[in-house]
């Protein structure tokens, strides 16, 4: 089942289980750690009353054969428990992201062939374009032991015509002066390199393609630093169009590439008291679980991810997607971006992508552009595979070729203005007052639960809400203060009153 990403795989992978529950339970589930919680959660929702099982670590005990109806596991720890699966003989193999296992020489796609000899039923799940090499392809047809095998491939707006549309927009900035010397030098550097050893690999015989391609995976790393310095420089720009949003209310979904960048704006979110949350590489499951479940109730405005939350979970609350770095390739970005625009999404959808003029993101826009265009022009795009190193190898070959910014001229002032006042203190805020006909009793409401601000009571009449966020007579009488947190929101702040102590 390659459906596109948002499209229900699960929900139609539960469904069969419950449709034919004798004949394909024992069902075991091998997922990306990120969502192992999410299918059990799914399960016992459209299952019932089932007994799950969720393999987390390589030691704690397995159940008894016959003990259990779901087994769910990760691919990390495949390979080191997939005999103890195999004993409890399970009668259905899910692969969820089953272009994990597309290279046949990989321990865990070992693993999975060994599991789908033991299982009369089979079902690989993956929602990204993949499969370019033909042997990559039969990799994952011998799960199954025949080279005819079936294959659905259905995007969201063919299951769902209703869900909105999406739309893609670039924020052109320009860095500031320092950061832009600073990056400069990097990419002096870079270039230096590159020209020494594509000298060097020219003079003992070697093409030039080739020696573009064989540079390839060591441009990826040296670039990494790269891409690191200029994400780090735009956070001041990102974090001024966050704080923009989040004040009109409008929860917002940020993807980074590199932990640097994350660093970097989480401090500058903090510095606005704005609340976020996390999911990069060394979240662990729970923590991912948690992080997901703060932003989908509304505790938390900002959601931060980076490679790792870009699979297998849902953040329907936000209709905005801003990506600080550009990841290498399209199908990672629509990866990421299908996060937001899926089953349950009311709303249309609007990608960003901050990109700095006069910077490499002017190539990288250009490379994921070209793919794009050839994977839409492509009957069958899932046979489409795009590779990091690909990306690099173009990236090597039109280095040393001048490049017009195509967004030259458009650059916006984020980043460069007067920094926005921070968020109030809840604890020191007596009343929110919201003007404007977009305010209602229940968007105050929400805006002010998004913050971190509890809510005594809400008043509205005459264009203008005022929600109590603290007991009047816990501050001092005439010591109140009104400070402007956006053009439509203003925060009545005040003096809290000292306790008062009894003299001996």
């Amino acid at each position: 089942m390659a459906n596109a990403p948002g499209t229900g795989k699960t929900i139609v992978t539960l469904a069969c289980v419950r449709k034919d529950f004798a004949k394909l339970t024992p069902t075991v589930i091998v997922a990306p750690a990120s969502v192992v919680t999410n299918w059990c959660r799914e399960a016992r929702k459209w299952l019932g009353k089932v007994k799950i099982h969720a393999i987390t670590d390589t030691y704690s005990a397995m159940p008894k054969p016959g003990g259990v109806h779901v087994i769910v596991t990760s691919w990390s720890l495949l390979s080191s428990r997939a005999h103890e699966i195999a004993k409890l003989r399970p009668r259905f193999l899910v692969a969820d992201e089953a272009h994990y296992a597309k290279s046949e020489e990989a321990q865990r796609t070992i693993a999975l062939a060994r599991l789908a000899k033991v299982c009369p039923h089979v079902l690989l799940l993956t929602g990204t374009p993949i499969i370019n090499k033909k042997s990559e392809l039969e990799t994952l047809q011998d799960l199954f032991g025949t080279t005819q095998v079936p294959m659905i491939r259905r995007f969201l707006e063919e299951v769902v015509p209703e869900v909105p549309p999406k739309t893609r927009g670039t924020l052109a900035i320009t860095l500031r002066q320092k950061d832009m010397a600073e990056y400069r030098k990097a990419e002096e550097d870079f270039s230096e390199w590159l020209e020494r050893e594509l000298r060097t690999r020219m003079s003992l015989g070697e093409a030039i393609a080739s020696a573009q391609r064989a540079l390839a995976a060591e441009a990826l790393v040296k670039s990494g630093y790269l891409r690191r310095l200029l994400g780090t420089a735009k956070v001041p720009a990102a974090t001024d169009w966050i704080g923009r949003a989040v004040r009109l209310g409008e929860p917002v979904v940020v993807f980074c590439e590199h932990q640097d960048v994350v660093s970097a704006l989480e401090d500058s979110l903090r510095r606005q008291r704005i609340g976020c949350v996390t999911i990069d590489g060394g979240a662990s499951r729970k923590d991912r679980q948690a992080a997901i479940d703060n932003f989908q109730a509304g505790k938390v405005p900002v959601f931060i991810g980076t490679k790792a939350a870009s699979t297998g979970i849902t953040l329907t609350r936000a209709r905005h997607l801003l990506f600080l770095e550009r990841f290498w390739t399209s199908a990672e970005e629509e990866q990421a971006e299908d996060r937001i625009r899926r089953i349950g999404q009311t709303r249309p959808t609007n990608i960003w992508f901050l990109h700095a003029t006069g910077t490499v993101d002017d190539r990288i826009d250009q490379i994921i552009t070209r793919k794009r265009k050839l994977v839409d022009q492509t009957i069958g795009s899932y046979r489409i595979e795009e590779r990091d190193e690909d990306a690099v190898a173009e990236l090597i070959s039109a280095w040393t070729e001048a490049t017009a910014s195509p967004f030259a001229g458009q650059e916006t002032d984020l980043g460069h203005g007067k920094p926005l006042p921070p968020i109030p203190v809840p604890a020191e805020c007596c009343m929110l007052v919201f003007t404007g006909k977009r305010w209602t009793s229940a968007g105050a409401s929400a805006w002010a639960k998004l913050h971190g601000f509890r809510q005594v009571r809400s008043l509205a009449g005459d264009g203008v809400v005022k929600v109590h966020t603290n007991d009047p007579s816990i501050f001092e009488p005439g010591r109140f203060v009104t400070i402007p947190v956006s053009t439509e929101v203003k925060a009545v702040m005040g003096t809290v009153r000292k306790p008062f102590k009894r003299r001996r």
